[in-house]
């Protein structure tokens, strides 16, 4: 025979819709974001994990200073072959950096294309449109650029001044994400592309007189080697190229070469990142499901304790008391699992391929995300909330019938100073006798105002990091040459620079850390303190890794495979801003720490533009090629922004409506007594409504420091592992828009409630209670 209680569910329902809706909204609606974006990033991860083979993807490349001779890269392969690789193949894999124009209009913005010969060994590209190039001047471009730049096939472009045909648009396997040096922070698809030529325009663009870089791919024989093993063939093979007498002036596994393993990278943090935002979301839903149920109970208390006394026992009330949420909860999560397969995958997919060049997409299943979106949501749901109705349901049904089950808040007979008005003592009670309801509203401002403030601080701190980028860099052109070449200029000044790699700890990998060798008299550096082997080191550094006075810092020489020690003296040890990542000395101490010949060089800073010979450039650092980087987090942002503030106020809505509601609902007898007594309803409104406001409001701007406190380290949390170093930077605008936007969304609320409290009968006040 059914239970008689199950004939209550409607009525519990209809009586409190607005709080059964607040919740499935709540938890559908993050769950279809969640799973939307975690099986756009699953199928993402699938297509990524089959590209090494399907595409040919190189195991590590190294590029020369100039072209390597066959005596050369057979010592490369002899080493090769004599380590546990088994052999390599070699392959030739050059490329320019080619000036690009986009013949439909100039807009002033200096475009680079690294433009390579078409590969059919390594490194293989997947064609979205088109086809790939034939004739000398016909050139396919990268997806992602071509879409920036608004770029299609058919027009005419111009690289190093030459008309070029766009033929196709596609993406190359070894430049998933755009990045123009290895370095970089970030990817760059505003301004930097990659494309490819056809063998007679490789040499039409060999024929301007510009030199391309002698960049070599290296695919092992031994498919199965670790990134150990790998890095123990690639020392062996760069010492033997050195040997040979060719200068190596990088080499990069492909394990740490971004334009491979970035995209990746991106994908699987941001997964995480989504999955822990989840479940923050689902306890906290847990947590305000318990303060819910926990007044239902108050307010059912004579019901429950006679039931009890009838001969119901605790666990068929539980289970009746937990039906409804946990069927709200796994409505919920079906609904918004469908949502999220049908509706969220295709805009959580484009938040990707906007801003990385992945081959076409496809969509896989999997039971993993289905698990974390579907039953451990609902599992986690139902077990706090069965928690939270256990320790409820502990009482004695004597306790039920006489209302004595509530543990927190005030107790009867609490006395508040007299001295405080009738008004000030009201609310304090309100306020006392619903304290774990306040405390529970508390969290969900907090954690609403954390990702709100997240997503209107971001923009700030990367606008604010790519400026101090901007004034790092400290001429109007910053060469760097592969060899020593003299000029005459007198704006011209010698500096020497070369990249050490630092171990972050943690499993964290290694901190690209560029030194710098400087002319003690620099006009450039001119307030930097070098010479008689005084070390510097970049604010940046300091800030990210907490270096301590006396400190030795070992980097590494991946090119010489040794360590070279510094030591950070502490006060006046520091310079520049926190986004500097650079250790500085005289140019004398640099060619001495690194054995250099005295007199080397292989940079020069000038304010003006200087007539080297391409043979010898390497780049061109420029101020205005940092300010691309605040450009494009704004364009990689942009819709991510929108979306977390869209979800944050939406949090915002239903924690205060479901937490303030419960006050509301507790308080119902009293306002009914009120109403009897012969108080109008906004008087209740202000006695209720406003120790509310007060609460809010004091949550509002308490809670904003730990936020950014919080803020700060999970900045350093997510950063540890990525090159260069972001601080957390809160414009106060962005505090008090969060204040203001907090705000106003209660007052949406408060107006919900002020006609709540209207409609609570007079009749309430004469049920007998007892």
């Amino acid at each position: 025979m059914a239970s008689p209680l199950r004939k209550r569910f409607p009525r519990e329902l209809k009586n409190n819709l607005g709080k059964y809706l607040g919740i499935f909204l709540l938890m559908s609606v993050t769950i279809a974001l969640t799973s939307g974006f975690l099986l756009a990033a699953h199928s993402i991860g699938v297509i990524i994990d089959d590209m090494p083979e399907k595409y040919s993807i190189e195991d590590t490349c190294f590029t020369t200073a100039f072209e390597a001779t066959d005596e050369q890269l057979n010592a490369a392969n002899d080493a090769a072959r004599e380590a546990e690789a088994d052999g390599a193949d070699i392959f030739r894999n050059w490329s320019f950096d080619a000036d690009f124009n986009h013949a439909q209009g100039d807009d002033g913005r200096n475009r680079t294309l690294r433009v390579y010969q078409h590969r059919t060994q390594v490194d293989l590209a997947a064609y979205a449109e088109g086809r790939v190039p034939e004739a000398a001047d016909e050139v396919a471009v990268d997806r992602v650029f071509a879409t920036n730049n608004g770029i299609t096939v058919g027009e005419e472009v111009k690289l190093f001044g030459q008309r070029f045909t766009v033929c196709g648009i596609m993406t190359t396997s070894d430049n998933q994400a755009l990045f123009q040096s290895n370095s970089d922070f970030t990817v760059n698809t505003l301004t930097f592309g990659v494309a490819e030529v056809s063998e007679s325009g490789f040499a039409a663009l060999e024929a301007t007189g510009h030199q391309p870089a002698y960049t070599y791919s290296v695919r092992f024989t031994d498919r199965d080697l670790t990134v150990a093993q790998r890095t123990d063939a690639e020392k062996d093979m760069t010492r033997a190229l050195s040997t040979a007498g060719a200068t190596v002036d990088d080499l990069t596994d492909s394990s740490a070469n971004q334009g491979i393993g970035y995209a990746a990278d991106d994908v699987s943090g941001d997964s995480t990142m989504w999955s822990v935002l989840l479940y923050m979301i689902i306890v906290i839903m847990a947590f305000v499901f318990v303060v819910l149920t926990s007044g239902t109970i108050e307010e059912e208390s004579a019901i429950i304790g006679t039931l009890l006394a009838s001969g119901y026992r605790r666990r068929e009330l539980v289970t009746h008391y937990l039906a409804l949420p946990a069927a709200v909860g796994i409505a919920a999560a079906v609904v918004g699992n469908v949502a999220g397969y049908t509706l969220m995958s295709e805009p959580m997919r484009n938040l990707y391929y906007g801003s990385y060049s992945l081959p076409p997409y496809y969509a896989t299943w999997s039971w993993g995300v289905f698990a974390q979106t579907t039953v451990l949501p609902v599992a986690t749901l139902v077990g706090i909330t069965l928690l939270g109705l256990l320790r409820k349901m502990g009482h004695t049904p004597l306790e039920f019938l006489r209302h004595e089950t509530s543990k927190g808040g005030v107790k009867r007979g609490f006395a508040l100073p007299e001295r405080l008005s009738f008004t000030t003592r009201f609310r304090l009670r309100v306020f006392l006798r619903n304290l774990g309801n306040f405390a529970t509203l508390f969290v969900g401002i907090g954690f609403a105002s954390m990702l709100l403030l997240f997503s209107l601080a971001i923009l700030p701190t990367m606008t604010h990091y790519a400026e101090n980028l901007h004034n790092n860099v400290l001429a109007e052109h910053m060469y760097t040459l592969k060899a020593p070449l003299e000029v005459d200029n007198a704006q011209a000044e010698k500096y020497a620079v070369y990249s050490l790699e630092y171990d972050r700890g943690e499993g964290s990998g290694t901190e690209t850390i560029t030194v710098y060798g400087v002319p003690e008299d620099s006009r450039y550096w001119d307030d930097l303190a070098v010479g008689d082997g005084h070390v510097v080191f970049g604010n940046g550094l300091i800030d990210k890794f907490r270096f301590a006075d006396g400190q030795t810092v070992n980097l590494y020489d991946k090119y010489e495979d040794e360590t070279r020690e510094v030591t950070y003296e502490g006060d006046g040890c520091a310079w520049g801003t926190k986004s500097d990542m650079a250790v500085y000395m005289s140019l004398d101490d640099f060619n001495r720490f690194f054995g250099n010949d005295a007199g080397y060089f292989n940079g020069y800073a000038s304010d003006q533009a200087l007539d080297l010979d391409a043979r010898y450039l390497t780049s061109d650092l420029t101020p205005e090629s940092m300010d691309a980087i605040g450009e494009q987090f704004v364009g990689m942002m942009d819709d991510m922004i929108g979306m977390l503030v869209g979800l944050s106020v939406f949090i915002f809505l239903v924690f205060m409506y479901l937490l303030t509601k419960s006050v509301i609902d507790r308080s119902a007898r009293a306002i009914s007594y009120m109403k009897v007594f012969g108080y109008r309803d906004s008087e209740i409104s202000r006695l209720y409504v406003r120790s509310i406001t007060l609460t809010v409001a004091v949550s509002l701007v308490v809670c904003q420091p730990l936020i950014i406190g919080g803020l700060t380290l999970l900045f350093r949390a997510m950063l540890l592992a990525y090159n260069g170093n972001i601080e957390i930077y809160v414009p106060m605008a962005a505090i008090a828009e969060v204040i203001a936007i907090g705000f106003a969304t209660y007052l949406a609320v408060a107006l919900l409630h002020i006609r709540r409290i209207k409609r609570v009968p007079l009749a309430l006040a004469l049920k007998v209670q007892e």
